[in-house]
């Protein structure tokens, strides 16, 4: 039997939809309980429903990606398990590596060679390892988070630390692009993403409602730039 036959069954689309539905529905419940707890510690509605539009906006560009992504997967390990994995916590970056992977570890070094028990060993290790993170998060984060704030409390170089810390990592990943010249199409992505965001800041002083959608903007005019360049 050929993989791709299980790949692309009924019988995968449905083992797919419960774990989908269960992170819509999740999503849900969250929003609904951040819109009470808003409500409760007395946020404007006005201001919620703001909150609502600009996170909905500056979500649906970058998760074009993700769909160019799983569209670009479905040849080569069927249509509904790279829809299942950047539905749940999978990365641009880290689903075509590990299927990669996992394609080495079945002894395969194409797909078209793939059969359906190196298809379960792709599945697993994709899986398997993007599950390190949130069992991680399980274990460790409430006791960080308490230490976090304890720490706060009695050392006041921590506030300045932590937002330190946050910004070299933003820092980190966004600086290489602006210096690697030579890299073309990354370069021109975040030097034209740069430029359109700082003029949609200062036009928004005159048209507020730019600013909800000023990252969204900023995005279209990098993707666009690099698609007439290239």
């Amino acid at each position: 039997m050929n993989y791709l036959d299980v790949a692309n069954s009924g019988l995968m689309f449905a083992l797919c939809l419960v774990p989908v539905c269960v992170i819509v529905l999740q999503a849900l419940r969250f929003m609904a309980m951040a819109w009470k707890q808003g409500l409760e510690i007395g946020m404007d509605k006005e201001k919620l429903k703001k909150c609502i539009t600009t996170s909905a906006t500056i979500s649906v560009i970058p998760a074009l990606s993700l769909v160019s992504l799983m569209i670009a997967m479905s040849p080569n390990i069927g249509k509904f398990f790279p829809w299942l994995r950047l539905s749940n916590i999978g990365a641009g970056g880290y689903e075509p590596l590990a299927a990669g992977i996992g394609l080495e570890a079945a002894g395969f070094s194409e797909y078209t060679a793939l059969t359906l028990g190196g298809f379960v060993v792709i599945m697993m290790v994709m899986n398997i390892g993007m599950s390190i993170a949130p069992v991680n998060t399980m274990l460790t984060l409430k006791g960080y988070d308490k230490a976090l704030k304890k720490a706060k409390t009695t050392n006041r170089f921590l506030l300045i630390g932590t937002s330190a810390a946050f910004a070299a990592v933003v820092a980190r990943l966004n600086v290489p692009y602006f210096t690697n010249v030579g890299n073309t199409l990354p370069f021109l992505a975040a030097v034209t993403g740069a430029a359109v965001m700082f003029l949609c800041m200062r036009v928004k002083q005159k048209v507020p409602v730019l600013g909800d959608f000023a990252l969204s903007i900023a995005i279209i005019a990098g993707v666009f730039v690099c698609c007439v360049v290239a």
